[in-house]
């Protein structure tokens, strides 16, 4: 990686650990919060891909943990919002695939392009990260660290709404940091290209 890349790189690393302070409560999930540092990371994913993007999540990760502790309660949250971000970027990295796969890049306007990411996307982690959160979170992190063991009907009562965060999180995540990563891309002149992805 050149210079530039690299700041570039630890700036948003940067900014998306600052964003973890950055909470808003939803109103259907108790303790629950929607947050936007997933946003600069999910920008260096488009603008410099799976890897880049990785890492820069797990900078977050261990940046949130260290930096905004909430003893065992933020290990399990930062944990699982990790898992998260895992599961969009793969939903995202599967797009770029069949992006590149089917019809190339420049055949998709800015629009068609946000509105198909954001869909697999929200595939991927609507799908996937609710089972997760199932299995792991309420059959695992909580019974083992909190010792809080809520009865299995509760538990599958929540399943919808472990899907409606997931899918409204993508459902702001994706567009935004697609929009935010054309616009550095033109500013700093690199180039965005989701083929390249794949």
């Amino acid at each position: 990686m050149e210079s530039k890349t690299i700041a570039l790189v630890v700036a948003f690393a940067a900014v998306a650990i600052v964003l973890n302070a950055v909470r808003i409560p939803t109103i259907y999930w108790s303790q629950v919060f929607y947050q936007f540092s997933q946003i600069p990371i999910i920008a260096v994913f488009f603008l410099f891909g799976v890897r880049t993007g990785v890492l820069v999540g797990a900078i977050n990760w261990l940046g949130a943990i260290t930096l905004f502790p909430l003893g065992l309660n933020g290990i399990a949250a930062y944990s699982m919002d990790f898992i998260s971000l895992l599961l969009t970027l793969l939903g995202l990295y599967f797009a770029t695939r069949l992006i590149a796969k089917r019809t190339g890049e420049g055949k998709f306007s800015q629009r068609k392009l946000i509105v198909f990411l954001t869909g697999i996307g929200v595939a991927f982690r609507g799908s996937i990260m609710p089972l997760v959160d199932f299995s792991v979170l309420y059959h695992v992190l909580l019974p083992l660290f909190f010792g809080v063991s809520l009865p299995e009907i509760v538990i599958i009562g929540l399943v919808p709404v472990f899907v409606l965060y997931n899918v409204t999180t993508v459902l702001y995540t994706v567009p935004i940091a697609f929009i935010l990563a054309t616009k550095a891309s033109r500013y700093l002149n690199i180039q965005i290209n989701l083929i390249k992805q794949a």
